[in-house]
């Protein structure tokens, strides 16, 4: 018995639902017949005759953004609401894109219970009223959306006719005031990887401040490019940088973190409750078109995320408090561990004194031009007077150009130095790096007469030994 009557409580309960999964879908068209509805184009207007969208959400404050066009471009104004708030110019851009071509499949025409569609005058509805340069307005109204059809039903102005608009379009056309808002702290996007001119951190967290900064390549060919680091450091020393330890953790942090996850307050008036009274650390960041400062502030009340302001700014912004941990880092870490960089054509000549004794390769640079035999620039060379091979001089070139540090010494020192490699550039400078005997297969190295600050593995050490023992027996 019970068993039966629990069957027939299921079995009632089945009829319930399938009931009225019957009676909503009766209310929409077939799906089959709406596959082969009619698109028809309900707005088609050129964006430059496109005065102004005036959009009235189901929820919340009506507003308004007028378009002024010219030939440097299109100027975008948010009227009503929290007009005074700064706005993102390319989502009000997608906006007028968006609703000066509007497409929808045609559901039913001249209906007559607009209320099935949640189009009736009784219905909460949302809509945008377009305005061109003549002052012709066209207003879309949106109801009910379906989640079987995949779309919004919508109908313009005074008409009876009923479209199905896909709700992506939809979406994009009923969007609050604060969808617009501009979330990046910067004022716009830039791309710190590839537009950056200089990042000044206004201190880590171990006080250093550090300033990172594009190496001007302005008067440089592009094998030179090709051989030093696209960024500097400028404090608290001149160091060349690691650019992919830059480009994939400092710098994809802080392109992350620029686009905050939300608007705190805007016009604060006391941002001491933000830590930004006294900053915990201060950005500086220059690009072509670009010179501002952003404070960061403290960590909210869940520690995942941080407060940040531009300098001078009105609004306050939190990002994700873990793009910050660089602040905990050790600054050494993203310099280049390559200490002596350079093209194969800056170099003059290269020497090595050890056990008093100077070996000097001289090199030559031809013009592609005086040298029939080549389509490019290339390089002859003589160790001691004698004539090298092209190999032995590639060789030798990439053993002094890859010497690689592995780690820093921490109390550099002053030593005898076992060997000395010098470097005469064809500008006349020079450049070298001492050689002294360290740890288990390691030596110390010190940069243009400084301490022995660097440790090396023993291999990149006698690579340069063995390329000039290469070249000796060549050119024998």
């Amino acid at each position: 018995m019970r068993k039966n009557t629990k069957r027939l409580i299921i079995g009632g309960v089945a009829v319930i639902v399938l009931g009225a999964i019957y009676a909503g879908l009766t209310f929409m068209p077939e799906q089959e017949d709406l596959d082969d509805a009619q698109s028809v184009s309900l707005i088609s207007m050129d964006s430059d005759d496109l005065a102004s969208v005036h959009v009235t959400p189901s929820s919340g404050t009506d507003y308004t953004v007028q378009f002024a066009h010219d030939d440097s471009g299109t100027a975008y104004t948010m009227i009503g609401g929290e007009a005074d708030a700064d706005y993102s110019e390319s989502l009000l851009q997608e906006l007028m894109n968006t609703a000066c071509s509007v497409s929808a499949r045609l559901v039913e025409e001249d209906c007559d219970d607009l209320s099935e569609y949640g189009l009736s005058e009784s219905d909460s509805t949302c809509s945008i009223e377009l305005t061109d340069s003549d002052e012709k307005t066209l207003v879309l109204i949106f109801g009910l959306s379906s989640d079987i059809l995949s779309g919004t039903y919508c109908k313009l102005d005074d008409s009876n006719t009923v479209y199905l608009l896909d709700s992506d379009t939809a979406h994009a056309l009923s969007q609050p005031q604060t969808y617009y808002r501009n979330m990046t702290v910067l004022g716009s996007y830039y791309s710190l990887s590839s537009e950056l001119k200089s990042l000044t951190i206004d201190t880590m967290s171990d006080g250093t401040t550090v300033t990172i900064a594009a190496r001007d390549t302005s008067d440089l060919d592009a094998d030179t490019v090709d051989a030093y680091s696209t960024y500097v450091f400028t404090a608290p020393a001149s160091y060349a940088a690691d650019d992919n330890t830059l480009s994939t953790g400092i710098l994809s942090d802080l392109q992350d973190a620029m686009t905050a996850q939300e608007i705190v307050e805007d016009n604060p008036t006391d941002l001491s409750k933000y830590g930004l009274d006294t900053p915990r650390t201060k950005l500086h960041i220059t690009t072509n078109n670009l010179d501002a400062t952003v404070l960061v502030g403290n960590t909210d009340e869940d520690e995942d995320g941080i407060y940040l302001m531009m300098e001078g700014g009105s609004t306050v912004f939190l990002s994700s408090a873990s793009d910050f941990q660089f602040l905990d880092e050790d600054w050494n870490d993203w310099r280049s561990t390559n200490l002596m960089p350079c093209a194969l054509h800056e170099l003059d000549s290269i020497a090595l004194t050890q056990d008093d004794v100077t070996q000097t390769v001289t090199i030559t640079h031809v013009a592609a031009d005086e040298n029939e035999e080549a389509d490019t620039d290339t390089e002859t060379a003589t160790l001691d007077g004698s004539d090298m091979t092209d190999d032995a001089l590639q060789q030798l070139y990439l053993a002094v150009s890859t010497v690689n540090y592995v780690r820093l010494v921490d109390e550099p020192e002053q030593a005898d130095a076992e060997a000395v490699l010098t470097l005469t550039m064809t500008d006349g400078s020079t450049r070298s790096l001492s050689f002294t005997k360290g740890g288990s297969r390691e030596y110390l190295v010190s940069v243009d007469g400084g301490a022995f600050a660097y440790g090396i593995r023993q291999d990149d050490f006698t690579s340069i030994l063995d390329a000039f023992t290469t070249g000796e027996d060549e050119g024998s």
